[in-house]
Order: structure tokens, then C-alpha cells, then sequence
């Protein structure tokens, strides 16, 4: 086997180990803070080393024959994937070094279990085969849920970390039922098999109109004929609602407002960000896997009902929060909903190009977005003690360049120019619309959606600039690394809306999913 392919994972692995192990070496009578700037150093030069491997061995033309039994894919998809989580995952520390010096007991573990969590984000993104995909996931959660407690001095965090156990293992059981039913099903574990026995043999997992003769000498239609045995059905819905879980759709929803509450702000970006892209990354795969003739209607159906009830519902709940990061929940669950939106127009072979295109870049600005927003809004509460925007007001005027990158990426979150979350919208629609007229009314579901989410956007940029400052606030200018995380990505989202083309030339080159 090609272990070269697997350069990136493998250089997380061991920065993981490396802070671990430094942590330990270094002395204990030493306060977290004087630990934390030299173990946030190892952790971003491992990142960064691995992004450097994984873009030299793309760039460089690498072509392994590395393929672990069809279990993971180098393949240029999961390079795009595998390098978005990276940046995620240095962004994300970018963020957190101050926040961590100031409130993070052990840092050494929240760095470490960064680095464990964006591995499994990177496996998640490149699986094929049903096994890996399940391990990847759980070494992602499990280090999720950890993180979501690492504030021990309040309780709130460890009631989010257990709330969010509670829903991960339910999901977690749910998406491991459904795995077995389908390798009962088929008798394989690759998503590529399963995808070929379904398209040979859907057939019979079909009931047939068959008529049959009744008590009174006359024929019966079976009402059953058409539809899939549940057998099947039931394997389709439960693993594409154990992936639900992960990305945050309605009605898999439940434990995101309180864990992104409860959670360090940090570890609140991370999830936002990493957790969602990796969860999309599979079920792109996932979803190409039940992209057959038998199966792809109720697969693009229970979908398109997500997409509309994830949009529907969180963007009219955030309109009524308070507590920014609940907000940020809410909309992160409306987000799932666009981003669902261009799942379902993988099934029509026509628009499948410009839903992938759509996809990539919008979860490439996702993160940008997303990590940006939260730079601003881990200073701000790390000054005011308060997530609450009622304790914001006028601090966009103490801090302009932060109350200025939170407006830039509010409003990329919303869909409007010149920032690049506006090219992802116009994608995500453009592919929905080509799939015909009988679609136009889901397109026109995501507009208003994204009318309504202008409202509560709005009315962060308002508390910033136009509120009365309450007096007693300490006034410090941002740590080094978060300034420098937010300045990454206003530049993200205003060039990747000037120059959007060359995230096409990656979906291009993308010749199978599976």
C-alpha cells in the first residue's frame, strides 16, 4: 500500500501526539497561559505542514496506487475537502489562542483534540467504504464532545457535552442500523458495490402491480406496487438521518442550540464550521451511493423535505434569540437547509456539474463566513463576559475593524454582493432551477428564507454600531492570531466573490464520487 497519499493524515496524527507530548514535558508549576502560545505554535505548524503536503502532492501530480480495499479516496474531491478542513482547523486555532490562554485550563488537550477532530473531519471526506466512514465519524464526535466541555469552571458546558452524547449516540446507533441493513441488503461494505447492487437489483426490493383475484370473483390491484419494501426504506431513511445529525437539519436539530450556547466560543466556530462541511463531504458521497433508479426518489424526496423545513424553521426561530451563538445555531441549521437544496439536484444528471459546484463553494465560504463572525464574537465576549447582544451595544464602534468584518460576513451569510456567499446562493438556486419547472417553488422557499435571515442579521450590525455602549467594558485590541483570522477571511469572502472560477476547475476534475 501507497502510504504517501496518506501524508496530510498522518502529519495531524502526529501533531496531535507531538502537543501531547510537550505538554507533559513542560512544567507543570507554569500557569496555562505561559503554556499556551509555544503549544498553539507546534499545533499551527503541523496544519500548516499538512496543507503544505496535501497541496504538493495535488499540485506535484501525484498519482499513488494507495487505496486501502477501496476504503479511503484520494481522489481530487477529497483533496478539496481535506484541504478546507485544514484551513478550517487553522482558523479555528487562529481564534482560540487567546480565548484558550484566558479560560482553557488544559490547553494542551484543547489543541490536541483539534487536531484529532479535524483528522476525522479529513478520513470523513475522503471514506468509501461503510466501515471507515462510521470510525471517522465517532473520532470526530467523540472529540467533539470533549471540547464542548473543556470550560470546567461552568456548568453549562457540561450539560451542552452531555446533551450533545445523548443525541450523537442516538444518531450514531440510528446510522449504524441503517449501515447494517444495507450490508444485510448487499452483501458489501464499499459505497461503490452497494451503489452497483442497487442499480442491477433495485428492481426487486420493489412491490410489483401485480392483480389478484378477491372473494367475489374480481381482481385486486396491489396498493403497495411502486413502492419500496421497507427493508430498504427504512436503510435509506436511517442513514441519511444519522447524517442529518451531523450537519444540523431539521428534524435532527435538537441538540445544536443548546451545545453551541453551552460550548466555548472556539469550540462553537469549530462545529459550526468543520463539523458541517465533513458532514456534507460524506453526504455527497452518501447520497451519490443511493443515486439509482429505484432508490434516488425517496432518497431526493425526504431531502427536499429537510432542506425546506431546515430553512423554514431556523431562520424564523433566530428572529426571536438573544444569545448571539443560539442564533448562530438556528442559522447554521437555516444553512443546512440552502446547502440540502444542492444534495437534491445531484439527482438529475443534467444539473449534477453546477450542484457540485455549487457545494464546494459554498461550503468553502462557509467556513470563511462563518470563522469570521466567530473571531469577532470570541473578542467581544471575552471583553463583555457575554454572549448576550443586549451587552453589545456600540461595540462595533469601539472596534471598527471587527464590527466591520462581523457586517461583511453577515451579509455574506445572507446572499447579497459583493461577498462570495452570494455566488454560493446563485449556484446552489441556478441548480435547482435547471431541474425543471416542477423545482421553482423550492428555489423560491430559499429566497424568501434568505429575505428573512436579512432581518436578524440586520439587527446584529445595528447593536454594534447604533446601540448606546454600556460603560465598564474592558477596551483591549485583539490578540495577534484572532486579527489575523479575520482579516484571512473578509479576504476570503470578498475575493472568492471577484474570482470564483477557479473552484469550478476543481469540480471539473471531479470524475466520480464514489
Amino acid at each position: 500500500m501507497d502510504f504517501i497519499a496518506l501524508l496530510p493524515e498522518i502529519i495531524v496524527c502526529l501533531t496531535a501526539l507531538s502537543v501531547i507530548g510537550i505538554d507533559l514535558l513542560m512544567d507543570p508549576a507554569k500557569r496555562a497561559e505561559h503554556r499556551t502560545g509555544k503549544l498553539a505554535f507546534v499545533t499551527g505548524a503541523g496544519l500548516m505542514a499538512a496543507l503544505g503536503a496535501l497541496a504538493g502532492l495535488y499540485f506535484g501530480g501525484y498519482q499513488g496506487t494507495f487505496d486501502f480495499y477501496n476504503a479511503f479516496l484520494p481522489d481530487t474531491m477529497s483533496v478539496y475537502f481535506r484541504g478546507a478542513l485544514l484551513v478550517s482547523g487553522l482558523l479555528t486555532l487562529a481564534l482560540s489562542v487567546d480565548y484558550t490562554r484566558r479560560f482553557i485550563k488544559y490547553p494542551g488537550e484543547f489543541f490536541a483534540l483539534i487536531c484529532l477532530a479535524t483528522l476525522g473531519a479529513m478520513f470523513l471526506s475522503a471514506a468509501t467504504e461503510i466501515t471507515t466512514l462510521y470510525l471517522s465519524l465517532e473520532l470526530l464526535s467523540l472529540s467533539s464532545f470533549v471540547m464542548v466541555a473543556m470550560r470546567k469552571d461552568r456548568p453549562r458546558s457540561a450539560e451542552a457535552s452531555i446533551k450533545y452524547l445523548i443525541f450523537g449516540a442516538v444518531s450514531s446507533g440510528l446510522l449504524l442500523y441503517g449501515f447494517s441493513l444495507l450490508f444485510g441488503i448487499t452483501g458489501s461494505l464499499s459505497l461503490a458495490e452497494i451503489q452497483s447492487y442497487l442499480q442491477q437489483n433495485g428492481a426487486d426490493f420493489v412491490f410489483q402491480n401485480i392483480p389478484q383475484m378477491n372473494n367475489t370473483g374480481g381482481f385486486n390491484r396491489n396498493w403497495q406496487a411502486g413502492h419500496l419494501k421497507l427493508e430498504l426504506l427504512a436503510a435509506i431513511l436511517m442513514v441519511l438521518g444519522g447524517l442529518a445529525y451531523k450537519i444540523a437539519a431539521v428534524p435532527f436539530h435538537m441538540w445544536a442550540p443548546d451545545v453551541y450556547e453551552g460550548a466555548p466560543m472556539p469550540v462553537t466556530a469549530f462545529l459550526s464550521a468543520t463539523s458541517k462541511v465533513a458532514g456534507f463531504a460524506a453526504l455527497i458521497r452518501i447520497f451519490d451511493m443511493f443515486n439509482t433508479t429505484n432508490t434516488v426518489i425517496i432518497a431526493t424526496n425526504f431531502v427536499i423535505i429537510m432542506a425546506v423545513l431546515s430553512m423554514t424553521f431556523g431562520n424564523l426561530v433566530a428572529i426571536a434569540q438573544k444569545n448571539i451563538k443560539r442564533m448562530f445555531a438556528y442559522s447554521s441549521i437555516a444553512h443546512a437547509g440552502y446547502l440540502l437544496m444542492g444534495i437534491a439536484a445531484l439527482s438529475n444528471l443534467k444539473t449534477r456539474e453546477t450542484a457540485l459546484l455549487g457545494l464546494f463553494f459554498y461550503l468553502l465560504v462557509y467556513i470563511f463566513t462563518n470563522l469570521g463572525a466567530f473571531a469577532v464574537m470570541t473578542h467581544l465576549s471575552s471583553q463583555t463576559q457575554s454572549a448576550q447582544l443586549t451587552d453589545w451595544n456600540g461595540l462595533g464602534r469601539r472596534y471598527p475593524w471587527l464590527g466591520f468584518v462581523m457586517a461583511c460576513c453577515l451579509l455574506s451569510l445572507t446572499g447579497l454582493p459583493p461577498f462570495a456567499g452570494f455566488t454560493g446562493k446563485i449556484y446552489i438556486f441556478g441548480s435547482v432551477m435547471m431541474m425543471g419547472s416542477g423545482y421553482l417553488w423550492l428555489v423560491l422557499v430559499g429566497m424568501l428564507n434568505s429575505v428573512i435571515s436579512l432581518y436578524y442579521y440586520a439587527r446584529v450590525v445595528r447593536t454594534l454600531f447604533f446601540g448606546d455602549p454600556s460603560e465598564g467594558h474592558q477596551s483591549e485590541a485583539p490578540h495577534a492570531a484572532l486579527a489575523f483570522a479575520s482579516i484571512v477571511s473578509f479576504a476570503a469572502i470578498l475575493g472568492m466573490f471577484i474570482f470564483p472560477n477557479w473552484v469550478g476547475d476543481f469540480v471539473s476534475q471531479v470524475s466520480t464520487l464514489l
